[in-house]
């Protein structure tokens, strides 16, 4: 009795070493930003503004839409070109005119015809990757939207910006409206 209970106790003890010692590669963190409303209307373009403060390049862009007014959404995530994607200290403009999505003013990177079909007005998640050491946070990513084509344009309200860091209150992720 007492040798399979020495027994058990190595065997705890050499798996609690190897669950704490493991290092972690390739780990992803990952901003969310939730748009409830976009349009494929002519004239009420939505052009985003986002300054890259952290010390991590973004590696992956994507956009998909989750809900249109026609029909239900496909929902599948649209892959922006990594040519697109936000270097640390980079700004970049990305614009949604209609059915596709645009980076630094005239560069189409997705088509989102296939997604919102005839709907005019729809709803989608932009979400960046890093796989940096420090990683991407809201607070890290910052942004600003403005919609229509007038001068001045008008500031957008009630997107939200989600990630899966540890740097939000209490240790836990953030989660920031706008």
């Amino acid at each position: 009795m007492l040798r399979a209970l020495i027994l058990f106790l190595a065997l705890f003890m050499w798996i609690a070493f190897n669950m704490f010692s493991a290092v972690v590669v390739g780990w992803t963190i990952k901003v969310c930003i939730y748009f409830p409303y976009l349009t494929s209307v002519s004239g009420a373009e939505l052009e985003w503004v986002l300054s890259n403060f952290s010390t991590d390049d973004v590696t992956a862009t994507t956009f998909t839409v989750m809900a249109n007014a026609t029909y239900q959404a496909t929902q599948t995530a649209r892959t922006f070109p990594s040519i697109n994607n936000i270097g640390k200290g980079r700004t970049q403009l990305i614009s949604f005119m209609e059915q596709s999505v645009y980076v630094d003013a005239g560069t189409q990177v997705v088509d989102l015809s296939s997604d919102t079909g005839t709907a005019s007005a729809y709803g989608g998640t932009l979400r960046f990757s890093s796989t940096g050491s420090t990683g991407i946070n809201c607070k890290t990513l910052i942004m600003t939207c403005y919609q229509g084509n007038t001068t001045p344009k008008r500031n957008l309200v009630g997107y939200i910006c989600e990630d899966d860091s540890t740097s939000g209150p209490g240790g836990a992720k953030n989660v920031i409206g706008y």
